[in-house]
């Protein structure tokens, strides 16, 4: 757009016609020009020398264009081959791609393909479960007058809150892998592809992982001093060998923490859990968390860093080999091993 350059401006007036407003400077030699001697080439303002000169003599370039202010572009000069448009380019069409430094990190590949829920699901479902199991326990705890109790009726009482527990937690696993996210009980290692290596696995695994878990909880005792614990779990297994109790109900805790709490637990914690977890981060990390929370969800401080650890193998078995038989097995052994010596050392 054509103005005066600059408005208002008291400077002297034009070189070639003296009294003429000044409306243009020459981008070719910088003298000062009026509406009479300005020569327009594609929007810039030259003197009739330079356009001459600068545009080689065409056609036009060498008169200037009418001796009025906002004249129309000298017709028949070439723009220049240097010279960018007089108006830039159109924006890209919507939406625009962001620069390269502003483009998202490649999305992580799925470690579990078939695993395409959340850790957020997953803590729903546990957290769901532990308030329907807090309310029957509370009632039943109430119902048995839990704290002096018999321990057969301890034993009833651990019996009935782990089905309780259990069977929330699996339903809601079940129902978020089978029925919302349309996969299948492979996808959280039930199968019997691997069985056999599986079971070698937590064999194997399981023993060096609980005589890790003896060496630890002996050195935690050492630091913090002996440590008792008062869930009925706890004083059920300290009085099993010395209160006179029937088959049956030693059976039936031996049940519980040997058979039900490997097998619901390790569906939950290594088979839903660990694979959203492992989607999201690397190994090591998502092994430590995954630890770190089955150990806290036994909400007894007592033998937290033990259950970490043993949370931590787990999780390791089930990573190589993708069958929770593995980790089901090591489980099983572990606790089955901390009945036998539990009044021995008296750790957990």
């Amino acid at each position: 757009m054509e103005r005066a350059c600059p408005p208002g401006d008291t400077s002297p007036g034009c070189n070639e016609h003296a009294g003429q407003p000044v409306v243009a400077r020459c981008v070719g030699c910088g003298r000062l020009l009026c509406a009479l001697c300005r020569v327009m080439v594609w929007n810039r303002n030259y003197c009739p020398p330079c356009a001459v000169s600068a545009h080689g003599g065409s056609q036009g370039a060498s008169a200037p264009q009418g001796g009025q202010y906002g004249a129309p572009e000298t017709p028949g000069v070439a723009a220049p081959a240097h010279y960018p448009p007089p108006y830039p380019p159109p924006p890209p069409p919507y939406p625009v791609a962001p620069p390269a430094h502003y483009a998202r990190r490649p999305a992580r590949p799925a470690v579990f393909p078939n695993a395409p829920w959340g850790v957020g699901e997953a803590f729903v479902i546990f957290f769901a479960s532990m308030a329907i199991a807090a309310t029957v326990g509370l009632v039943l705890s109430q119902a048995l007058n839990i704290s002096t109790a018999s321990l057969s009726s301890r034993i009833v009482y651990i019996f009935i809150s782990s089905i309780v527990l259990y069977s929330f937690l699996l339903a809601g696993t079940f129902y978020s892998v089978v029925v919302r996210h349309k996969s299948t009980l492979s996808a959280i290692g039930i199968k019997l592809e691997g069985m056999g290596k599986s079971l070698t696995w937590g064999v194997g695994l399981g023993v060096p992982l609980f005589i890790g878990a003896l060496g630890l909880a002996y050195i935690s005792q050492l630091i913090t001093g002996p440590t008792t614990s008062n869930s009925p779990i706890s004083r059920s297994m300290n009085q099993v060998a010395t209160a006179g109790v029937s088959t049956g109900f030693v059976f039936l805790l031996v049940f519980t923490l040997v058979v039900l709490a490997p097998v619901c637990e390790e569906i939950f914690f290594r088979g839903y859990l660990y694979p959203a977890l492992r989607n999201r981060m690397d190994m090591q990390p998502a092994m430590i968390l995954n630890g770190i929370l089955f150990a806290a969800a036994h909400f007894e401080l007592v033998g937290f860093l033990p259950r970490m650890l043993l949370g931590y193998g787990l999780c390791y078995m089930y990573d190589r080999n993708r069958n929770l038989a593995a980790s089901m097995l090591g489980h099983a052994l572990y606790n089955a091993l901390l009945i036998v010596l539990f009044g021995v050392f008296n750790l957990f």
